[in-house]
């Protein structure tokens, strides 16, 4: 199954600085660990710098959850998580491999 998972700026945002002023080099690697796991199919900040989103394919909710909640910004507070699954209507995820 596949699931977005959408950060917002947490409590520990430093407001009016861009996301690579904020220390987010521990939550790059967690993100790069999903990669090289072959869980993440994409991701990335939003240019405006109020969060960003994660598309993952993983079993279930459960796994999901378990990835945002150990993810270094979430756990720092720099990033909120909100996890929705995902069904893809048209596109390159929809098509037969």
């Amino acid at each position: 199954m596949k699931f977005v998972i959408h950060f917002t700026t947490g409590s520990a945002w430093e407001q009016g600085q861009p996301h690579w002023k904020q220390g987010l080099v521990p939550h790059r690697e967690y993100v790069r660990e999903a990669l090289a796991r072959g869980i993440l199919i994409a991701g990335g900040p939003f240019m405006d710098h109020t969060g960003g989103l994660i598309i993952l394919e993983v079993d279930n909710m459960a796994e999901a959850q378990d990835f945002a909640d150990n993810d270094p910004a979430v756990i720092e507070k720099k990033f909120e998580a909100a996890i929705y699954p995902w069904e893809p209507l048209e596109g390159i995820f929809n098509q037969p491999s």
